[in-house]
């Protein structure tokens, strides 16, 4: 009975930090509410790590958020909404799953996408976004950045880019000489002229350009 007693004692002193080790702590309030709402699969008022893994889909539209950091909880997601929030910075790395992000009307001023190897669609209009950095994304077919603050944008690396949204920024030059299959370039409300794109073998349909 005692010996009994000793291993149900062990057993519980090992099981308890193995079950705390399952919930995720979250620095942004707003954005722990968020996912409780929606995402505490057994309703206990806490989201573990095989919960967050379980989210395809991350709706978090009108939150209140402002901070993006624990999106890397959910790393099995295809598609991230943090639409009309209030997020200065957002930095998303090594999602492996994910194909679709929008951060629409966040006010958004730095974006930094580092190893998203499924990203194809990504919007990120109305921000005021000056600096975006776009590494190791190579699927990306369709980028909006419309209504931002970018002067310049380096896009060489999206070489299956088929849609570009640049309408509204402080674009002056522009190199999409490395996007051969880039269809369609909307640089509407930007100072810039058509001798200062540097264009490629592709036949792009361009909106908005000044012929001198």
């Amino acid at each position: 009975m005692i010996k009994n007693k000793i291993i149900l004692l062990l057993l519980f002193i090992f099981a308890f930090p193995f079950s705390r080790a399952q919930q995720l702590s979250f620095k942004d309030k707003n954005f722990e509410k968020a996912v409780l709402e929606n995402y505490d699969l057994n309703k206990d008022g806490k989201i573990s790590q095989p919960e967050a893994e379980s989210v395809e889909n991350l709706f978090l539209m009108n939150k209140g958020i402002t901070s993006a950091e624990e999106v890397s909880y959910f790393k099995n997601a295809r598609m991230i909404i943090l639409d009309q929030n209030n997020i200065s910075r957002i930095s998303m790395r090594n999602m492996d799953k994910v194909e679709l992000i929008s951060c629409a009307g966040s006010k958004v001023s730095v974006f930094t996408a580092e190893n998203l190897k499924s990203l194809t669609s990504l919007y990120l209009d109305g921000n005021m976004i000056e600096n975006i950095s776009l590494n190791s994304t190579p699927e990306i077919n369709q980028l909006t950045v419309s209504l931002n603050k970018i002067k310049t944008i380096d896009v060489s690396s999206l070489r299956r880019l088929k849609k570009l949204n640049l309408e509204h920024n402080l674009i002056q030059k522009l190199d999409i000489s490395a996007n051969p299959v880039l269809q369609t370039l909307n640089l509407m409300d930007n100072p810039i002229m058509e001798k200062d794109v540097k264009k490629g073998p592709a036949n792009v349909v361009i909106f908005g350009l000044d012929v001198p």
